[in-house]
């Protein structure tokens, strides 16, 4: 087999001698991308733009912590919106699209169709400013602003309702703890009824933070005396329980108070979405010059690889 090769002035050559072969091929891309662009079906896009809040806002651990009642983060950090981008692609966003579309009827499509259908026609993207991009495409206008109002709605549902599960969660704990020192307040309560019964000092005042004060009539001997030390012990454990307690009753009171009884939005969209009007399809002008175009390039290399073709036979 010989070698062969081709350098540019042969090539031009070969194009000029099958320009004929190359305009036919260009000719059929162009009727092809015509009649394509006649009976394609009309798409519509429903899309919004998200700016994703700080889980300060709506994270009592966070919002509250060293004090501090002012959110210093507005926006959603990186991992933030990594997590939102997890949940919007979520199979139950996508379940709840569904359900609320009624897709399966509208589109007229078998049950087991309807979920790879919804995710291909439905987009998210991080845009360069670590926005959030949402686009909904399908060829029913309503069908598409239903869909992506679903799903936005169900996603931003799923995203707030782990701090409120968290929230539950932990109030159920400070509610144990809660419990705990009740026991424990009970228990001192008995002893300081007990020692007060033991030692006679019943004129002995024991108000709040351990400061014990001995009515001046009682004669203190050596054996009350040891009776107003114990229970000037016991009624500082019980104070320091006390004080406790009202922490973990004002923590309580805190978390209940950032439990989601409202709408806590977590997603601010920057316009839409709207029930879009005009199609979405690509320009028809765009979609035949690129198929030309396609179908030019395609006939050149047709022409050279059937022409190195016959010089490989030879």
């Amino acid at each position: 087999m010989e070698n062969f090769s081709f350098d540019l002035f042969d090539i031009l050559k070969v194009l000029k001698q099958k320009r004929k072969t190359i305009v036919i091929f260009t000719l059929l891309g162009l009727i092809a991308a015509v009649i394509f662009v006649f009976i394609r079906p009309k798409q519509y896009t429903s899309d919004t733009k998200i700016i994703l809040k700080s889980s300060m806002y709506f994270d009592r651990t966070q919002i509250q912590e060293d004090n501090n009642y002012y959110s210093k983060e507005v926006f959603a950090r990186e991992n933030e919106i990594d997590k939102a981008l997890t949940v919007l692609g979520n199979s139950d966003v996508v379940g709840f699209i569904a359900e609320e579309t009624n897709y399966a009827k509208v589109k007229n499509i078998s049950e087991d169709k309807v979920f790879k259908s919804i995710q291909s026609s439905l987009k998210i993207k991080r845009t360069d400013n670590s926005d959030i991009e949402v686009k909904f495409t399908d060829e029913n206008p309503e069908l598409a602003f239903k869909a992506i109002s679903a799903g936005l709605y169900k996603a931003e549902e799923m995203y707030t309702n782990y701090f409120n599960d968290f929230n539950k969660d932990a109030i159920n704990q400070i509610n144990f703890q809660i419990k705990n020192n009740q026991d424990s307040i009970a228990q001192i309560n008995e002893k300081i009824a007990q020692t007060r019964k033991d030692f006679q000092l019943y004129n002995v005042l024991t108000p709040t933070r351990g400061t014990t004060v001995v009515n001046q009539n009682i004669a203190l001997s050596e054996s009350n005396a040891n009776g107003v030390e114990q229970l000037k012990t016991l009624v500082t454990i019980k104070d320091r329980l006390d004080q406790e307690q009202a922490s973990l009753e004002s923590l309580k009171n805190q978390y209940n108070n950032y439990l989601n009884k409202e709408k806590i939005h977590a997603f601010y969209k920057v316009g839409g979405p709207y029930l879009p009007t005009l199609p979405s399809n690509l320009a028809a002008w765009i979609v035949i010059l690129a198929s030309g175009v396609t179908a030019f390039i395609f006939g050149c290399f047709w022409v050279i690889i059937g022409r190195a073709w016959k010089k490989l036979d030879d």
